[in-house]
């Protein structure tokens, strides 16, 4: 008899909440019916939820907030805990995404119930991120600073690293700055380029990598508060990547080893320091010098030029070389290099030559030498018809040479027995001041393979010396991206009543990925053509059961997979990144807004692919000890490590040229592949996988 009862009751029960189901209040907004759900509404909290959204998308927000309030109230029965969460269970192995409380703050928001909307939307957002949540908390936060007015001031902001006005020698700089408010900084723009702020803060840090122009980078950055007071500040950068132009215009005898050097040094960026033998030099209207020293010692003079970048001129005039020019002498290893004729022996000229030590001579001889030397031979140079062309002397580098450096260091000097009228490397002009001497250095970027470089130097009498380089740049094998993580895009899942603009949010946003360079893609065309073959529906492209399927089928290490919701006044994104062998969602992040314009539509993905990367950053450390098979890593938490990123382990080997010593950089040899399985403040710790090799405390990480 209770077993008929409880059946009886049961069955009330179900037909009741059909009955309350069947009373829904009716959403009917330009011919469009809200309030709906697919299949039969069982009164479950799902059901409650994917109506109460409807809802919300019909802008019918008071039986919204009674659907969620509903939902919120059977889950939390259910579950014994009163919290928003992503992939909730619903029945079986079915999960969707349960978002109560941030369902019932957005219709609070609506319904003008600000501080009970303000409550929920923090407490959605103590459990789970969602840019929606966010993007609700900011309008509840802006209203209540123009209602009190405690808004009295824009907002501040400082670029910390580099500072404004700074000389810089590398073209990639990271900027980085703070900008705070007396209430919330909304948003940050440096240049034409808007940082993505998920949520206001006080204070904000912020970076933002630039690539600089040679000569002044003019920009401006500029804050937004809630409330749309705005502070803009110019800054400049200069990007200067040659050094300073070093020119010996006259050497005169005083008294026996002690004579006078006057010459001139010129930047563009302007000199920071001058040392003569070790002898700090006073410069005269930004570039003429003049200085007395004593040579008595070795009879050289040795200087070093530097600009207000870094970059550096240094050089060693030989006293007792031939007159042609200075010698480009320089430590060991490179005394013994012999480059293509750089260091040979000048054909004997028709006059003396001034090859002598001070104690050898006396002191009337050594006054003619002196007199005779170097560039201070007007006379003879004048009397000398000048059939030869310049000669271009390099540092070290020999004319074919192999790198793994992005950029090379070119120094060397140029030399005539009358004038360099024209110094230009790859065409462009070098040399400023006519001499007979020019030291020159300069950073060039070089791409990856092959780079050809021409100097090419020019006298009064047209006489033309060129010097071509072929350098090849090899990249590292852990630093290609052939080495990146092999991820797959799928097409986006698109819901919602309206779906115009799914596609393009999913165009965007791999184009923004795509763009970072973090990963390596596989081609899209190869994935759409997979997803066409197993005739998966549109439900089926956010199922890991197929969609991980696709990722094996593309020797995929990771997938990233996710949504597009488009409603009558918002668009949603979703993205999350799965590692395709365990199903383990690795990162994932959400984008909001109510514009659905195309420029908003950019704004969102390129914020969205920046917050995925950040998520999952490039990092480079060390191996600290072993525990067991497993490595300790001195990457942690701090940087963003998680349990299930993989990573390399390398060897670093410096590169060094045999003949002339030089220092070409760095070469990695793979060792093996690891997973990191867990994670402290400052520390990880990563298990060998595949066919990895012995792994030792000598060796070096990268995240894959």
């Amino acid at each position: 008899m209770k077993k008929v009862f409880l059946a009886t009751a049961l069955s009330l029960l179900f037909l009741g909440q059909s009955a309350l189901a069947q009373k829904a209040q009716e959403c009917l907004k330009n011919g469009v019916k809200y309030g709906v759900t697919k299949g039969s509404f069982r009164a479950e909290w799902w059901n409650y939820q994917e109506r109460a959204t409807s809802y919300l998308d019909g802008e019918c927000y008071a039986p919204a907030l009674s659907d969620i309030e509903e939902a919120v109230k059977i889950r939390t029965a259910l579950v014994k805990k009163d919290c928003d969460q992503r992939r909730a269970r619903t029945y079986g192995m079915h999960f969707v995404d349960y978002f109560g409380h941030r369902g019932r703050g957005v219709a609070l928001y609506n319904l003008g119930r600000l501080d009970e909307a303000q409550k929920e939307l923090e407490l959605s957002l103590s459990c789970v991120e969602s840019n929606q949540a966010q993007y609700y908390l900011d309008l509840i936060r802006k209203s209540n600073l123009e209602k009190t007015g405690w808004d009295k001031t824009p907002p501040s902001l400082e670029l910390t690293d580099p500072k404004d006005k700074s000389y810089l020698n590398q073209a990639e700089v990271q900027l980085r700055g703070k900008a705070w408010d007396d209430s919330f900084v909304k948003e940050i723009w440096v240049g034409m380029d808007s940082l993505p702020i998920p949520i206001s803060e006080k204070e904000i840090s912020f970076q933002e990598q630039m690539e600089l122009q040679p000569g002044w980078n003019n920009f401006k950055i500029r804050v937004v508060d809630l409330t749309g007071k705005e502070t803009g500040k110019d800054y400049s950068l200069y990007l200067d990547q040659q050094g300073p132009e070093v020119n010996i215009l006259e050497i005169k005898q005083i008294s026996g080893p002690e004579i006078e050097v006057i010459g001139q040094v010129q930047d563009d960026g302007g000199i920071a320091k001058l040392t003569l033998n070790n002898k700090e030099v006073s410069i005269e209207n930004g570039k003429s010098f003049q200085i007395k020293l004593n040579v008595a010692s070795d009879w050289k003079i040795w200087f070093k030029a530097i600009d207000r970048a870094g970059n550096q001129t240094e050089g060693m005039i030989n006293l007792n070389s031939e007159p042609k020019g200075a010698m480009l002498e320089t430590p060991p290893p490179y005394r013994e290099a012999s480059l293509d004729g750089d260091w040979q022996t000048y054909p004997s000229l028709p006059y003396q030559t001034l090859s002598f030590r001070m104690m050898e001579l006396g002191e009337a001889e050594a006054q003619v030498a002196f007199t005779e030397m170097y560039w201070d031979l007007k006379k003879k140079y004048e009397n000398y018809t000048d059939t030869e062309p310049p000669l271009i002397k390099l540092k070290g580098l020999r004319t074919e040479q192999t790198v793994y450096f992005p950029e090379i260091y070119l120094e060397g000097l140029v030399t005539d027995q009358n004038q360099i009228t024209e110094l230009t490397i790859n065409g462009k002009k070098v040399g400023r001041a006519q001499s007979k001497n020019i030291f020159f250095n300069q950073i060039l970027p070089l791409s990856p393979g092959a780079n050809k470089i021409l100097i090419r130097a020019k006298d009064p009498n047209g006489n033309v010396a060129e010097k071509t380089l072929r350098i090849f740049r090899v990249t590292p094998a852990v630093h290609t991206m052939e080495s990146r993580m092999v991820v797959s895009m799928l097409p986006f899942y698109q819901s919602g009543q309206i779906q115009e603009i799914g596609s393009v949010a999913y165009d965007n946003l791999i184009s923004a990925i795509v763009g970072q360079k973090r990963f390596h893609f596989v081609d899209r065309a190869k994935v759409e053509a997979i997803v066409r073959e197993l005739k998966l529906s549109a439900e089926q492209l956010v199922d890991p059961a197929y969609t991980l399927k696709v990722g094996k089928m593309t020797a995929s290490e990771a997938m990233i997979i996710g949504s597009v919701k488009e409603a009558p006044n918002s668009i949603e994104v979703y993205a999350q990144l799965l590692d395709v062998e365990s199903g383990e969602v690795l990162a994932e992040k959400d984008a909001f807004n109510r514009d659905k314009s195309l420029e908003s539509l950019k704004y969102l993905s390129r914020g969205l692919a920046i917050r995925l990367r950040e998520e999952f950053p490039l990092l480079e450390g060390k191996v600290i000890k072993m525990d067991g098979k497993n490595a300790v890593l001195d990457l942690g938490s701090s940087q963003k490590m998680k349990p299930g990123m993989r990573v390399i382990f390398f060897a670093e080997k410096e590169m060094t040229d045999a003949e002339t010593g030089m220092k070409l950089g760095y070469t990695t040899d793979q060792v093996g592949m690891g997973k990191i399985i867990t994670v402290s403040d400052r520390m990880s710790t990563a298990e060998p996988v595949g066919k990895s090799g012995a792994v030792s405390s000598q060796e070096k990480v990268i995240t894959k």
